[in-house]
């Protein structure tokens, strides 16, 4: 999603996320940004021009078809543009390449109006030509999002600056479908003519070009001189890819990062007291959970799963991997989310409970199982331990296997994983998105890998896609999230923040609820340091 595999704890006061939609309106402000010419790390009056990000994770691609990791995903919307975007607080759509819209009153037709002034990084205008070629380009990508949008008909360009989207059956998500990252806009005649080796050196819309690439260590990033929106006031960004969270941490206080992705949890006080240097939890729609493969015989049984829920001291694994800074999870769904089921409470911790419906499962002894995770993960590591140590405890023997986080997630994905630490994080404002990949085994995720089916869940998956009435969406997803909770194809253990260390000489960094940085990085500032 943003997902760990399309692949993205919270503070105590996060807002309810509400999907809410701004149609035909004005396009951003494009107020004047300066930047100085300066070196990475150093400074030029009273301040400089780079902004250093370390994050945990290389990137797997540039080309936001095919993008399957969180960091790469929020790297690439620095890059590229889409007909719309979501705002800061993940509640609302914005124009982007799209300065207004038009919805037929039947709901079956959307008239995407461009901004004139739109042009890629090399110069070259955005056209509506390129507008509905990069759509069908992700539509079609095997593996990828268009199941997302399988009620679009036709995508039609009856001029330059005019795109028309109709529809087979009425879509409610399709304005935040189309503001995901996997719709990014790309020029058709160059990704034709270079076709892999353009996402290489990839000429984007967006705020940011790149201007080195190196996928295991570093992306380096300059202002874009063609970019219609805000121009940035830091002209360079360098994405350093540092996987062990305590280099980070170094780096950071070293002041060799300026920002710095997932501090581990355990270190979070730590960082707060050293002098210059915080760690700031954003609201998210980050949800963490254990990937149950059905595949595996213990799996497929309905009280099995039950029982891991009971097993799971989730309050314990809070405090353990994220010092307190995440809330026990319940619904699949993001917590507080448009539609989220508020009635549903986290299974309470009961061995006793666990090991009455294992016996009922024909397992009184337990059986014996492996739970792959992600090495380097300081929270994920802690996690496993506190599973292994209470799923021992009813009989069920863990063995941890560790991996780096794209061979972790290949394994995860294979159909014989058995037992996986993941994450969610959503693209889009609307649950559809995670409905879909996780509640629908026909959606195009078999159901997040777990392999599980309902027939019920999917069907109301479709059905609450194709219902424009909010109320009755509500009823929809609050039975989808029952279905999932009752028949447990995966264990929820929390909400967590997005986490970051981040210098006290960096001004206005941010990030969403979807988890994207790209609006924080036109604005923000870096002092000398």
């Amino acid at each position: 999603m943003s997902l760990a595999t399309r692949s993205r704890i919270l503070s105590a006061g996060l807002a309810a996320l509400a999907i809410g939609v701004v149609a035909a309106c004005s396009g951003p402000a494009t107020p004047a940004g300066t930047g100085t010419s300066t070196g990475a790390g150093t400074s030029s009056g009273p301040g400089v021009d780079t902004l250093v990000i370390a994050n945990a994770v290389k990137v797997d691609t540039l080309d936001p078809e095919a993008n399957s990791v969180n960091e790469s995903i929020w790297l690439d919307q620095n890059l590229y543009s889409r007909l719309l975007q979501p705002n800061a607080t993940g509640t609302a759509l914005l124009p982007d390449l799209a300065t207004s819209w038009d919805i037929s009153a039947n709901g079956l037709s959307y008239t995407f109006h461009l901004r004139p002034d739109a042009k890629f990084s090399n110069g070259s205008p955005v056209t509506a030509a390129d507008v509905v070629y990069s759509i069908e380009r992700s539509r079609k990508f095997s593996g990828g999002w268009g199941f997302l949008l399988t009620a679009v008909k036709t995508i039609t360009a009856p001029d330059t600056h005019t795109v028309v989207v109709t529809l087979s059956q009425p879509h409610a998500p399709l304005l935040a479908d189309l503001a995901m990252y996997a719709y990014s806009v790309v020029p058709e005649n160059l990704v034709k003519s270079q076709g892999t080796a353009f996402f290489q050196h990839p000429v984007g819309s967006g705020p940011f070009m790149v201007s080195s690439y190196s996928p295991d260590s570093e992306v380096d990033l300059a202002r874009n001189p063609y970019f219609y929106g805000t121009k940035p006031k830091i002209s360079k960004v360098r994405m350093l890819i540092v996987p062990d969270d305590n280099s980070r941490v170094l780096m950071l206080e070293s002041k060799k990062a300026d920002v710095i992705e997932n501090p581990p949890g355990n270190l979070v006080s730590q960082i707060n007291k050293t002098p210059g240097l915080s760690v700031q939890l954003f609201p998210s729609t980050r949800v963490d959970f254990i990937q149950l493969d059905q595949h595996f015989k213990p799996f497929k049984s309905q009280l099995v799963r039950e029982a891991l829920n009971y097993a799971i001291d989730r309050n314990a694994i809070v405090k353990l991997a994220y010092q307190g800074h995440a809330t026990p999870g319940s619904s699949f769904m993001p917590y507080k989310m448009e539609f989220w089921n508020s009635s549903l409470e986290p299974y309470p911790y009961d061995p006793a409970k666990a090991k009455q419906l294992l016996a009922q499962a024909g397992y009184p002894h337990g059986f014996n199982t492996f739970l792959i995770t992600v090495s380097g993960d300081v929270a994920g590591q802690a996690e496993a331990v506190v599973v292994k140590s209470e799923l021992a405890a009813v009989g069920i023997n863990v063995s941890i296997q560790s991996y780096e986080l794209l061979t972790a997630y290949d394994k995860e994905d294979n159909g014989h994983s058995q037992m996986g630490e993941r994450y969610w994080t959503n693209d889009i404002i609307d649950p559809d998105e995670v409905a879909t990949f996780g509640a629908d085994c026909k959606g195009g995720a078999n159901a997040f890998n777990s392999y599980w089916c309902s027939t019920q869940a999917s069907s109301l998956v479709n059905q609450a896609r194709a219902e424009r009435s909010n109320a009755t969406r509500q009823q929809m997803y609050g039975q989808i999230q029952q279905i999932v909770y009752q028949q447990s194809p995966f264990v929820v253990i929390d909400y967590s923040p997005y986490r970051y260390g981040v210098g006290n000489w960096v001004h206005g960094f941010h990030a969403t609820p979807l988890g994207n940085y790209d609006l924080s990085l036109e604005t923000l500032t870096v002092s000398s340091h």
